[in-house]
């Protein structure tokens, strides 16, 4: 006589615990607690090491001279360290949206675009009548605006708004939610900036939240969002005179922003200006179409059974 043994249910934690949809998020939470951590501590640090006393960024990009370059790196340090960090030691891989191979001809590209990008918006802007160039300023100081305004952002914050926000997201939720949300925090960020608005974050998540997430989305490069991101402020402000999200300087060329809010950007800057939220949803739309061509959208974690390639051939070639 034999008896049928009736296995019994494993407890509901330890089913929990083995599901590997529930596995992957808790990893993409751990990771963004590690990099808050990481860069809080690098920066606490990096603070100490070098206590210059803190300065209003039009203050600061007046600076020049070796205490100008100092003070940018105790700002890039921290993030680029913890994220450097998060990559080789928690996610254990390369870091190959960073890849020093990548570096030229990637943020080069990158700031073509950028520059571009800016370059059309203003264009369609005074072909409205919304802004107008008087002149040349001739004793313009660039370098201070080129690194408080230009590379330190377009540097940290696409490490943050990017490799953080959008792509350990992405591990989880997928390339649509991990866009939304990244694309939604990158406007709030900018609430707290002079002149900001309402619609100036909704602007800012619309356009520059969009455009750099599928810029990051299909050629998987941070150093190309770099050069987007530097050379779009670079170019509004130094370069082209506008206020550049709520802060204004001296330029390049004088210029003026008059007529309706909606079209010039008001005092917050071309940011804020329907033309450019128009010029760069063009723009992110081409990047997605490429995105899509290319295989890089990937699904949430808990579709992809139903979509082996969720991991871009590029991707894996550079982890190779």
């Amino acid at each position: 006589m034999t008896n049928d043994t009736v296995s019994k249910p494993a407890p509901l934690w330890l089913r929990v615990w083995r599901n590997q949809s529930f596995r992957t998020i808790g990893f993409m939470i751990l990771r963004i607690v590690a990099f808050v951590l990481l860069a809080f501590l690098l920066g606490k640090a990096m603070r100490w090491l070098m206590p210059f006393e803190p300065m209003k960024p039009d203050r600061a990009m007046a600076v020049s001279g070796s205490e100008l370059w100092l003070r940018g790196l105790r700002s890039l340090i921290p993030t680029a360290l913890a994220y450097w960090l998060l990559v080789r030691f928690i996610e254990r891989r390369k870091v190959t949206e960073l890849a020093p191979r990548k570096l030229l001809t990637h943020s080069a590209v990158g700031w073509l675009v950028g520059t571009a990008t800016l370059i059309v918006a203003a264009a369609a802007m005074a072909a409205f009548g919304a802004y107008r160039v008087q002149g040349l300023n001739t004793d313009v100081y660039l370098t201070g605006p080129l690194v408080v305004l230009g590379l330190l952002p377009g540097i940290t914050e696409e490490i943050v708004a990017r490799g953080i926000l959008f792509r350990v997201v992405e591990d989880g939720l997928g390339t649509w939610v991990a866009l939304a949300i990244s694309a939604a925090l990158f406007g709030l960020g900018h609430m707290a900036n002079p002149n900001a608005t309402a619609w100036s974050s909704i602007a800012i998540a619309i356009e520059a939240g969009l455009l750099l997430g599928m810029a990051f989305a299909w050629t998987r490069s941070l150093w190309f969002c770099m050069g987007l991101h530097a050379a779009w402020n670079f170019t509004q402000g130094p370069l082209l005179g506008i206020p550049v999200s709520g802060f204004e300087l001296k330029g390049l060329l004088v210029s003026t922003t008059q007529g309706p809010a909606l079209l010039s950007g008001g005092e917050f800057g071309a940011e804020a200006s329907i033309l450019t939220v128009v010029v760069c949803v063009s723009l992110a739309g081409y990047f997605t179409r490429k995105a899509i061509d290319q295989g890089q959208i990937k699904p949430p974690v808990w579709r992809r059974g139903q979509h082996p390639a969720s991991i871009p051939a590029s991707a894996a070639k550079d982890a190779a």
